[in-house]
């Protein structure tokens, strides 16, 4: 049984597949498993945050496939999140071999 990921760790899997080089919504959405509309509301709250810009294939018109990146504030989110994660995680391993 797996476990559902809270929103805050959705938007670090969105920004590591994005900083991985990753950077097409359906792609994505394949490859952290999240429907489309989860995604398209997920990509905005990123963009409002500041997190990620979009730009578009044809930029002049905006039209065509969009493309995303992550800024320097998503990056330093980022870095800060898997700290934490990390941090935390070795805390809950070390409390578990002491059991």
């Amino acid at each position: 049984m797996s476990m559902r990921r809270s929103r805050l760790e959705l938007h670090a899997d969105i920004l590591e597949t994005i900083q991985g080089g990753i950077n097409k919504p359906t792609r994505i959405m394949y490859n952290r498993g999240i429907d489309w509309t989860s995604l398209t509301q997920l990509l905005q709250s990123l963009m409002d945050q500041g997190f990620v810009d979009v730009s578009f294939h044809d930029e002049a018109n905006k039209k065509g496939r969009k493309i995303y990146s992550v800024t320097e504030k998503g990056a330093v989110f980022l870095s800060n999140f898997n700290k934490a994660r990390d941090l935390m995680w070795s805390k809950v391993s070390s409390a578990l071999v002491n059991v």
